[in-house]
């Protein structure tokens, strides 16, 4: 070998050698970026509810599970919102609301969606107690329904809310939801 090929081979492996240092400098670099921005950003996370699909009622007995998942399904569905989740909740309702309610129960999400969206809130229900009453299709989900401005809460109260199912075609249907008071 001359002089001149090992001269040349030496460069080349010299400009190899730095263009994989200045991209391993830049991998770090980007790296480090990335952590200073996860560590200054913080995250809300909103649960999205379990999807149910259509029930039966056998020889007109329900399921209590079956319409406890619908309940909570509801409940999940009007209580957890937030500005970009809001589609999917009304989605849900109108999945599992029956054709005489869906326009009312519809309207009342719609009032709840404007005021979500122009206050830029989130709110979020955590159930304690779930109370039944097979006999007129009700269920009761008690808890608290925290507001969260970005990522602050602005407010948790004790929620208790009602659920009314109708008997439909041999399914259950959601016939209304809403805030009882505390004495009912």
């Amino acid at each position: 070998m001359n002089f001149q090929n090992m001269d040349k081979a030496l460069r080349k492996s010299r400009r190899a050698l730095m263009v994989v240092g200045v991209s391993a400098v830049a991998l770090v670099g980007s790296n480090v970026l990335m952590a200073a921005k996860m560590y200054s950003q913080s995250k809300q996370v909103v649960l999205v509810p379990t999807v149910v699909s259509d029930g039966m009622v056998a020889r007109g007995s329900v399921d209590k599970g079956y319409v406890e998942a619908l309940a909570l399904d509801a409940v999940y569905a009007m209580y957890n919102s937030s500005p970009r989740t809001l589609h999917y909740g009304r989605g849900v309702l109108e999945r599992l609301s029956g054709p005489a309610e869906r326009a009312g129960i519809l309207d009342t999400y719609d009032r709840i969606a404007k005021d979500i969206t122009e206050r830029k809130i989130s709110t979020v229900f955590f159930p304690r107690k779930i109370e039944h009453n097979f006999a007129s299709y009700e269920v009761v989900v008690e808890g608290d329904l925290a507001t969260y401005l970005e990522t602050t809460q602005v407010t948790r109260e004790d929620r208790r809310i009602l659920i009314r199912f109708k008997p439909q075609a041999g399914s259950v249907r959601l016939a209304a939801i809403g805030k009882i008071s505390a004495e009912e």
